[in-house]
């Protein structure tokens, strides 16, 4: 998907300001002395294997939900997960409850790795169930940021479990529900089966081909379904929180005055297509938010070097924003 594209898809479902307008700032486009912050940024060399800060950086949003402790149900596949990936209460998880891990352990620790599947095919897999994802979300008319927490509850899935042992759709399909419930916008588990398998019939995605064989199919795959729901909930230790970075976007650029631009709707819009990768995995939510400003303003020609206070805002460095407009920018 291209910038322009991605500019040009910037829709009513997916945008909070459907009226929006472009505020023109023709002195800002004479003006070529980028902020010594985009000088920073545009010259610091990307190293792959860092790690996010573990400092007390304030979150943003409301604090987590407190962990239901299920241990007595535990396989013995998740406890080996657990041992491999050690504890959730890392500081630096305030925010989501989850440890923030670096890209290389991410793919390192990669359970669909050790069972064979390359870097490669992992992307297109996990690109698949996103896509997916949106379609049911999308046609169910649930806001992005239920269909946000549904993909990232499937990348912390897979973070743990290996795609070569369960069907992503059918934790996709699981995971949609959850977070349904979690982010308090409920659908009726049958009517979330029903719009995926039109979903499935109309886009060809390869979804339970044989199940359809059989007479009660749709029993079938409510059970699957229900079956998935609970092996998410116990991979995860029943952590469903998900903060987004859409709220620290809204609340920076609308403090100084950003929020009806087209540079706000481009940066959520930014966001949106970021799900598709691991920066949830990796980073804040308001450190992804400024990663997406920025593109967005680099796409744009907007000079942000008028807004001084934009990357204090954030509460970003430009050794984290390099990372993450790096990663943005590898999906497009």
């Amino acid at each position: 998907m291209s910038f322009s594209r991605a500019r040009r898809s910037i829709v009513a479902d997916r945008n909070p300001n459907p009226n929006f307008h472009h505020h023109h700032h023709h002195h800002h486009n004479n003006n070529n002395n980028p902020s010594s912050f985009s000088q920073s940024v545009a010259t610091t060399s990307y190293h792959r294997d860092r790690r996010p800060f573990a400092d007390s950086d304030a979150g943003v949003g409301p604090p987590p939900t407190k962990k239901r402790k299920a241990r007595e149900q535990r396989d013995p596949e998740e406890e080996a997960s657990r041992s491999r990936y050690g504890s959730s209460k890392n500081p630096s998880s305030a925010e989501a409850g989850e440890p923030l891990m670096s890209r290389d352990e991410i793919d390192r620790r990669s359970p669909s790795g050790r069972d064979g599947i390359d870097r490669l095919l992992e992307t297109h897999l996990r690109y698949t169930y996103c896509a997916y994802l949106q379609s049911i979300g999308t046609r169910l008319e649930l806001p992005q940021t239920t269909i946000g927490t549904a993909i990232v509850l499937c990348h912390r899935f897979f973070l743990r479990r290996s795609h070569a042992s369960h069907d992503r759709f059918l934790i996709a399909t699981a995971a949609l529900f959850l977070a349904a419930k979690s982010e308090e916008t409920p659908c009726l588990l049958n009517t979330v089966l029903r719009v995926s398998c039109e979903i499935c019939q109309k886009q060809n995605f390869d979804f339970f081909p044989y199940m359809f064989y059989s007479q009660d199919w749709f029993e079938q795959y409510r059970e699957r379904v229900t079956e998935a729901e609970q092996m998410i909930l116990t991979t995860l230790d029943f952590e469903l929180e998900v903060q987004h970075p859409y709220v620290p976007l809204t609340s920076v650029l609308n403090k100084l005055g950003l929020s009806q631009t087209v540079l706000f709707n481009l940066a959520w819009n930014l966001i949106s297509e970021g799900l598709r990768s691991s920066l949830w995995l990796q980073f804040k939510p308001h450190h992804i938010a400024a990663g997406a400003a920025f593109v967005a303003a680099r796409f744009l020609n907007f000079d942000l070097s008028h807004y001084q206070s934009i990357w204090h805002e954030f509460q970003t460095t430009p050794y984290i924003l390099q990372d993450i407009v790096q990663q943005l920018m590898e999906l497009f």
